[in-house]
């Protein structure tokens, strides 16, 4: 199958090339002009489908800058890069057998729903304009390919790994190595009981590509929708613990608030649409987290930010 992951730079996105058996690679898109964006992609969609010919093939939407704290105008500016892509897949659909996997998130569309854990049914409540924008790429993917491709929505929970952007006012797991490393405080905005589903982002990337090639495979140009998660909640207070275990040294953590803090669940638990074959320890996960943050502090001079 060869997969065009669309945003490979980001933490799903690198973690999808690593593991594609074979790569399509696209020229660089200008992400920071949304329309110039769009335009770029329709064209990459053409060369795409005229350079795999018959092959089956993958694309993989894993593109995004937007976190819960983004404003509603800059959320949305990111549905036209998406918009591109879809209409030009759509009027140049490969030959081949092949299908579209959309990356949403699960802490976004479910922030407001009720009675977890959360499954592929459950009706979505976001409360941020991230959990909106998330929502409406879910609908325009929907609107655009669910009658032209097999499309595959994934809703995916907390991902953590080594190599997150530490720059983004989200990914509690690798903030917490930065502080461990740093020694610089970290704030945290949620009370410490607050449940999440830590997925290890290379069993989510495994997850991602077996669930396309699934729908690949089965031909029929619908839309399923699926939870992509580990399965295996914790606290915030227990990622804390494991995280001082792992550094052998009391992370320092302050608690304060932040309005994004409103916009989120305080049981996010999930139940997988497919549980995952094997499924990354928690201890295990945050210390490859911790040894790359470490590795990444001393090989610059990073100033650590506040999250």
């Amino acid at each position: 199958m060869i997969t065009w992951t669309v945003g490979s730079g980001g933490l799903l996105g690198s973690a999808v090339v690593r593991q594609s058996e074979t790569r399509f690679d696209s020229h660089p898109i200008p992400w920071a002009d949304p329309a110039a964006a769009a335009t770029s992609l329709r064209a990459e969609a053409r060369r795409f489908a005229a350079e795999i010919a018959d092959a089956r093939w993958a694309v993989v939407w894993a593109a995004g800058a937007a976190t819960t704290s983004t404003s509603a105008d800059q959320a949305m500016s990111e549905l036209e890069p998406l918009r591109g892509l879809l209409e030009g897949i759509r009027s140049a659909l490969p030959r081949g057998p092949g299908a579209v996997f959309l990356t949403s998130s699960a802490g976004g569309v479910y922030a407001g729903s009720v009675n977890p854990p959360f499954e592929a049914a459950t009706t979505p409540v976001p409360l941020s304009p991230y959990g909106e924008l998330k929502l409406a790429q879910e609908n325009l993917a929907n609107d655009t390919l669910s009658s032209v491709c097999p499309l595959v929505i994934g809703r995916v929970s907390n991902l953590y790994g080594p190599g997150q952007n530490l720059t983004k006012l989200q990914g509690l797991i690798s903030r917490l190595a930065l502080a461990a490393v740093t020694r610089q405080p970290i704030n945290i905005f949620v009370p410490l009981d607050t449940i999440r589903d830590y997925i290890y982002v290379d069993d989510a990337a495994r997850a991602v590509l077996q669930a396309t090639a699934r729908a690949a495979s089965a031909g029929q140009p619908t839309t399923s929708v699926q939870v992509v998660a580990s399965g295996q909640p914790a606290t915030v207070g227990q990622v804390l613990r494991t995280m001082n275990l792992v550094a052998k040294r009391r992370v320092p953590v302050a608690l304060g608030s932040h309005p994004s803090s409103t916009a989120q669940s305080s049981d996010l638990r999930l139940e997988p649409t497919v549980p995952l074959d094997a499924v990354t320890t928690l201890p295990a996960g945050m210390k490859a987290v911790y040894l790359d943050v470490l590795e990444r502090v001393q090989c610059t001079s990073m100033v650590p930010a506040q999250t």
